[in-house]
């Protein structure tokens, strides 16, 4: 009898195991304040004025959300992101920004969020830098355009450092919450600092 409720014993045990998942998969979510002040909706847009009057029209087509997949082996979570389409009006181009984690990538995607060059991250110290992203002073206020625009945080790209090749030139950009970019300085060595600011938008 003793030795029959040890193999009883061992058959639960056996059973137990089995209904354990081997491996659990995880989610972590996007931060809630990068979530909540560059997050936008479809129909949003936002016109930019160089230094010549030139201008540049940027219109959000729509949007994406969801969750990164499966790392093989489950070696990383799966990340909530946001994924927003753009569509430059006036030079006929299209990029996205994604939102993962506490940072923004441009051209970002893929199985698990891993392509992109990183524009912009939140929570970071000054000169903190990140594949070719680095971040600047923090900034109360400032006027582009004749309007003010507040919470300013500068971010830097380093075009000889970038994780994804995007940009051709080194670039400032200077992001306010609820409104996105409010300004970014291209600085082409063939023809000149170029300075785009805000001058028009509507945030859906």
């Amino acid at each position: 009898m003793k030795k029959l409720s040890y193999i009883f014993l061992i058959v639960l045990l056996i059973s137990c195991k089995k209904d354990e998942p081997a491996n659990q998969t995880a989610y972590t979510y996007l931060n809630p304040t990068l979530k909540s002040d560059y997050s936008f909706h479809e129909g949003s847009y936002w016109v930019y004025q160089d230094q010549a009057m030139n201008e540049d029209s940027i219109v959000l087509k729509n949007f994406e959300t969801g969750f990164t997949s499966t790392c093989p082996d489950n070696v990383c979570d799966r990340r909530e992101f946001i994924k927003l389409n753009f569509e430059n009006i006036t030079q006929g181009l299209t990029y996205n920004h994604y939102l993962m984690s506490n940072f923004i990538r441009y051209n970002g995607g893929g199985a698990w969020g891993q392509n992109g060059q990183p524009i912009f991250i939140l929570d970071r110290n000054e000169e903190y830098e990140f594949n070719g992203l680095i971040v600047g002073e923090s900034i109360d206020s400032l006027i582009v355009l004749n309007e003010t625009f507040y919470d300013i945080k500068k971010m830097s790209i380093i075009s000889d450092k970038q994780y994804q090749v995007e940009f051709d030139y080194d670039m400032d950009f200077y992001f306010s919450p609820s409104i996105g970019v409010v300004k970014f300085i291209e600085y082409d060595t063939l023809s000149g600092v170029k300075i785009w600011e805000l001058k028009n938008f509507n945030i859906e």
